[in-house]
């Protein structure tokens, strides 16, 4: 695939950030009444952020001990197994620090902004001094992610109708898993940024600057896996679709800045490695002490589960990427450098112990990959046939996005029974759904499990390859015409 695709249609902006408000509004709005605040790993990686800005360092001993969780709405916050002691002595936390560190400036102008406020006027709107200030921060996090919704928009636009692509756009901004982690303080929320970022890039028109813009995605690239180390493979898998995707940017590049981009990309990572070796005694940081959280055994659930999984895949509360098979397999020749770093955080992570990522909402660790999933998307919908399936599914979308910003907290699985709430609020047809998907989180991989994967695969290969042939034949039979 080269870029661009074509040049963006006069109104594209204005397009762009129609679609990037009604991210934000939509978002917003829901998390205005109902939703978990400050909870899972959330206030951990705020505790990390409260000690730099309050102490100016990383040990959170004096932290928890003097209960600073009230400074973001969770009061007696406890450490729990969030935290470790590092060889140097200090206690700190188990979860990697890149995010705390980016969200300081948000976070000082949170607790500014939330002790103007009286305490009277915010117990009317139901919230503390804290709570206040996580909201801020919640904003600032989502006012992030609705950017790349913009940028991705203006990217989509050269590929698809203008409609087609705010259409598509804003599915996907309403929807989870985008919708579910644009409001809340975890790493998938940089790396979608980031992951957007490149997509946004291999599909503009190309312009003067591009080099220097492409240093710049390298750098954040290289920075990626301070967010979380999970994303160590992404991030050169990232690199990989980046510069294959943009030959003309990448062939040229000078010597000097070949140079720059290799040490922007790997000096962070470096730098990364040298800090949690000196601090933790392994390159694997201090969830791998004990020893690797995957296993063999379990990785056909994670990799089956991560897309079907009744609670916790993609398609349980996204039917709308139940397309996705079909546009990869008729854009094929076109999108697969894309595969690169999807594989390279979707194999790892269905093997992790906890492939459904705990207390969270579905999808959480394919998140960051959904724009890469929606190129194809775009890319195909110039299609009728695609068009009709995708108006179809979103249209089942939209019912399903309207129960979850009426009941936000129906984005959370139900352990104790193994349920949809998002799906069971929507009466026969959600809870018929439901029952399609299969409960791999509590039974594991049944052959019903693998009959639907094997449909799914074959029946979308099936379908690009006949409409990619019927296609071919209809210009074979127009050139003929023409002569």
């Amino acid at each position: 695939m080269t870029s661009p695709l074509q040049e963006h249609p006069p109104g594209t902006r204005r397009l762009a950030i129609v679609v990037g408000m009604v991210a934000f509004l939509f978002t917003w709005t829901l998390t205005t009444h109902g939703k978990y605040s400050v909870s899972g790993d959330e206030p951990h990686y705020l505790m990390v952020t409260h000690s730099l800005v309050a102490d100016r360092d990383l040990d959170l001993a004096n932290n928890y001990a003097d209960d600073d969780g009230r400074w973001f709405g969770h009061d007696s916050l406890e450490a729990g197994p969030h935290v470790r002691r590092a060889r140097t002595g200090q206690l700190l936390s188990v979860h990697d620090i890149g995010l705390p560190i980016i969200l300081t400036p948000a976070y000082l102008a949170a607790q500014r902004l939330a002790a103007l406020p009286t305490p009277a006027l915010l117990s009317r709107v139901r919230m503390s001094r804290g709570l206040f200030a996580y909201s801020i921060v919640s904003v600032s996090v989502l006012v992030v992610i609705a950017s790349s919704i913009g940028l991705l928009t203006t990217a989509f636009a050269g590929a698809a109708a203008p409609r087609s692509a705010a259409f598509l756009m804003v599915i996907v901004a309403i929807s989870p898993p985008v919708v579910s982690y644009s409001f809340l303080v975890f790493p998938e929320a940089p790396a979608l940024f980031v992951t957007a970022l490149v997509v946004w890039f291999v599909m503009k028109p190309r312009e003067a600057g591009d080099a220097s813009t492409m240093l710049w995605l390298i750098a954040a690239l290289g920075v990626l896996p301070w967010m979380h180390r999970k994303y160590s493979f992404y991030a050169f898998g990232l690199l990989f679709a980046l510069l294959w995707m943009a030959p003309a940017v990448s062939a040229g590049l000078s010597r000097r800045q070949r140079l720059t981009a290799a040490g922007l990309f790997v000096l962070p990572q470096l730098a990364f490695h040298a800090w949690t070796y000196r601090e933790w005694g392994t390159l694997g940081g201090p969830q791998l002490i004990e020893g690797l959280p995957f296993t063999s055994t379990g990785w056909m659930n994670g990799l089956v589960g991560l897309w079907i999984d009744r609670q916790s895949g993609l398609l349980a509360n996204a039917p709308f990427y139940w397309i996705v098979p079909v546009c990869w397999a008729a854009t094929w020749r076109r999108t697969w450098p894309l595969v690169v770093p999807v594989l390279l955080l979707y194999l790892p992570m269905a093997a992790f112990v906890e492939w459904w990522g705990g207390f969270s909402p579905g999808a959480r660790y394919l998140a960051p990959i959904i724009p890469l999933l929606v190129v194809p998307i775009a890319l195909a919908l110039g299609s009728r046939f695609v068009q009709i399936v995708a108006l179809t599914l979103g249209i089942a979308q939209l019912a399903i996005d309207a129960a979850i910003w009426r009941h936000p907290r129906s984005l959370w699985p139900l352990p104790s029974t193994n349920g949809n709430a998002a799906l069971q609020e929507l009466g026969i047809p959600g809870r018929a759904y439901e029952l399609l998907l299969p409960a791999i989180r509590a039974n594991g991989v049944g052959v019903s499990a693998i009959l639907v994967v094997l449909g799914i695969v074959g029946l979308s290969v099936a379908i690009a390859v006949s409409r990619f042939h019927a296609a071919e034949a209809a210009a074979h039979v127009t050139t003929r015409t023409s002569r």
